[in-house]
């Protein structure tokens, strides 16, 4: 990861706590954040600090589909240097509502994203400012342990987005789902806690 000794990056840190149901042999969890994005839905929210470019609405975990596997990636890491990389520019949106936006990250420990992989389906609901303010970028870094069998492990998500901007008068709230394939057809345990840290970037057009 880039250096978080660097003054123009601000570092967010997001921890999730796992629910106490199991369903169908593994454990969904829900997200409780300690310091980063707010946060609603369905989960429990205790922020100490905002994160400009949007929220975490949600995570759950799914099977991953077709249409899944086939997804874009959240930004490019050319240089292959910590988080340092080009952002993927999120669709304009004219018009509320925003249709949603689903990408896949662009590191995910090696694992090729395959049918019926099981996978954490992680929600962001991010800004997208008008033109007069102009676009942002952020870059993030999920870290999540789960266990298959008798076996835990780590897996580290990485991406770049970048807001982009609308034409509407005002800004938009565009859904971004971000599907991490596990690289397992076994269904996992999700242990807690999901760790998600969120760097803004320096350029719209490029990160750090």
């Amino acid at each position: 990861m880039a250096s978080i000794g660097r003054k123009y990056r601000t570092i967010y840190l997001v921890t999730a706590a796992l629910m106490v149901a199991l369903v169908g042999g593994y454990a969904l969890a829900a997200t409780s954040l300690t310091n980063g994005p707010n946060q609603g839905s369905n989960v429990t929210t205790s922020p100490t600090s905002a994160f400009a470019q949007g929220t975490v609405t949600s995570e759950q975990l799914v099977l991953m589909t077709n249409a899944m596997v086939g997804l874009g990636t959240t930004g490019t890491n050319p240089i292959a240097v910590g988080l340092g990389g080009t952002p993927t520019a999120l669709t304009a949106c004219a018009a509320s509502p925003c249709a949603a936006q689903s990408f896949r990250p662009f590191s995910q420990n090696a694992i090729t994203p395959t049918l019926a992989d099981y996978a954490e389906q992680i929600v962001l609901s991010v800004t997208q400012p008008t033109a007069g303010t102009g676009a942002s970028a952020f870059d993030f870094s999920i870290t999540i342990s789960i266990t298959v069998g008798i076996v835990t492990s780590n897996v580290v998500y990485q991406g770049y987005i970048s807001t982009g901007t609308t034409s509407a008068g005002s800004a938009m709230t565009i859904p971004v789902f971000l599907f991490l394939d596990f690289g397992t057809t076994t269904a996992p345990v999700v242990n807690s806690p999901i760790s998600m840290v969120f760097n803004q970037c320096s350029l719209a057009t490029a990160c750090p």
